[in-house]
């Protein structure tokens, strides 16, 4: 990688996909400005989403790419980006192919290995990534595993702990989507569960200003309950929780990073590989998943136990910093650094 390589990234994001794309991207796109190289971005017109990346990069174009990719090719050629990175579940075959004749790399950031990717390089940071049915081809660069999870790269920071036997502070984080019920279910727990003088951090997203059932339910709770409203990045929240409830997209790898032991449920069916890897690891519990009746229940189940068993909590919280270590950002940007590039 050049001194100034141009990156340029194509992502979406709101109320219905979350923030777990932009989240991806911003972390590649730290690991890359580190090493020199100048970001883009171009981004579904999202008001929320736009307003979270231009509060850190300068040049974010709204672009309804997914329906428009004469516009993206087009913002793509005016900035002579070098690499463009996609992350998006409307990028399809002919879009890909389609780019390669705007940059020198073209990299897909992919979760479930289901569609052709004609690319040069695939990056799926998944816990089971690398048992996925990918169509290899040899001129494609795979980066496969949780090695590559694209986490902020603060997240490679070893964490620093409280180490208390008792859990004192516990946090809810459902991702940057909407997820009032499951949020509804995991406070019921936090007060249902043995649990004594508990401090409750729940990071809502930017996307859930309108929830008077959950904040009647907060006001209403035996503990003490915080609500974070548009935060994008909960590294301090989840260093000072003794265990969180968490969805399972990067906001369980982001806790796995912080060694924060989570017990984790499946809010969308492309998140069923990562709760199952994460529960086969030892790196978190799972409890089920959003819609089901006996959600709460569980939740309650699990919580106690964790609450009970400091030992548990510890194990947890080591395989999960031990399953990503907050470095996958750091090594796709090297390995990128590493593979010719040619200007257009």
């Amino acid at each position: 990688m050049t001194e100034r390589t141009r990156f340029a990234f194509i992502t979406e994001g709101g109320a219905e996909s979350g923030l777990g794309h932009v989240a991806r991207c911003t972390a590649l796109a730290e690991a890359a400005a580190a090493a020199g190289a100048s970001v883009s971005f171009v981004v579904t017109p999202d008001p929320t989403v736009l307003a979270l990346l231009r509060d850190k990069w300068t040049d974010v174009v709204p672009v309804p790419w997914a329906i428009d990719s004469g516009a993206a090719l087009g913002a793509l050629r005016s900035r002579g980006a070098d690499v463009v990175v996609v992350d998006g579940y409307s990028a399809g075959p002919e879009f890909l192919r389609a780019l390669r004749s705007v940059a020198g790399q073209v990299v897909a950031v992919d979760d479930g290995g289901d569609r052709p990717l004609p690319v040069g390089v695939v990056v799926n940071g998944g816990v089971s990534a690398e048992r996925l049915p990918y169509r290899r081809k040899p001129d494609t660069l795979f980066l496969l595993g949780p090695q590559y999870a694209l986490v902020d790269p603060r997240y490679a920071e070893p964490p620093c702990r409280s180490d208390s036997e008792r859990v004192r502070r516990a946090l809810i984080c459902f991702g940057g989507g909407s997820h009032e019920g499951a949020s509804l279910k995991a406070l019921g727990a936090v007060d249902a569960a043995a649990l004594d003088d508990c401090a409750v951090d729940v990071a809502v997203g930017p996307f859930s200003h309108d929830w008077p059932a959950f904040d009647a339910a907060a006001r209403a709770t035996r503990h003490r309950v915080s609500i974070h409203r548009d935060r994008f990045g909960l590294r301090d929240l989840m260093l000072a929780a003794d265990v969180a409830i968490s969805g399972g997209g990067m906001t369980l790898y982001e806790l796995a990073a912080t060694a924060t032991p989570a017990i984790v449920v499946q809010t969308a069916d492309n998140q069923a590989c990562n709760v199952e890897g994460f529960e086969q690891a030892g790196a978190a519990l799972a409890a089920g998943a959003a819609g089901e009746a006996a959600l709460g229940e569980s939740l309650t189940k699990a919580l106690s136990r964790l609450a009970c068993d400091h030992a548990l909590r510890a194990t947890i919280g080591a395989r999960g910093r031990e399953l990503v270590d907050g470095q996958g950002a750091l090594r796709v940007a090297a390995a990128l650094a590493s593979l010719p590039i040619s200007r257009r």
